[in-house]
């Protein structure tokens, strides 16, 4: 494997956790910005997360400018972009502290055993 294939496969490793973490968003946008709704045209306005509560008065204000699709579809877009931004910084940091112990375990010279299921054998028992 040379340099080029190794920037592709780490490109598709990382486009692969964005794409995840995209469809993650997606999914939690829609459904929490249906909830949020709901929950106000019931009458829990004011029960609802402050970032709901704002998300919700833009989107009334748009009712004004434009048709319920197509405000609930900004809605949803802008819970979604806040919440891909929230997630991706999440994983960013995650990989990071990652990276950080296994570069911490390689200067400490540990190397985990490559076969865990494996037992090792006293020395005593190899000398015969």
């Amino acid at each position: 494997m040379n340099v080029g294939d190794f920037a592709r496969t780490n490109n598709r490793t990382t486009m692969a956790s964005s794409s995840s973490i995209a469809k993650k968003a997606r999914t939690k946008a829609e459904t929490d910005f249906a909830t949020w709704l709901m929950m106000a045209k019931l009458g829990s306005f004011d029960d609802l997360p402050l970032n709901a509560q704002k998300f919700l008065t833009d989107y009334r204000a748009r009712l004004e400018m434009m048709s319920e699709a197509e405000s609930t579809v900004l809605a949803v877009r802008e819970v979604y972009s806040a919440y891909y931004s929230e997630m991706a910084a999440w994983a960013r940091h995650r990989n990071r502290k990652l990276a950080n112990q296994r570069r911490r375990a390689k200067s400490c010279g540990f190397r985990g055993r490559r076969n865990p299921g494996q037992l090792r054998r006293p020395r005593a028992l190899w000398a015969g």
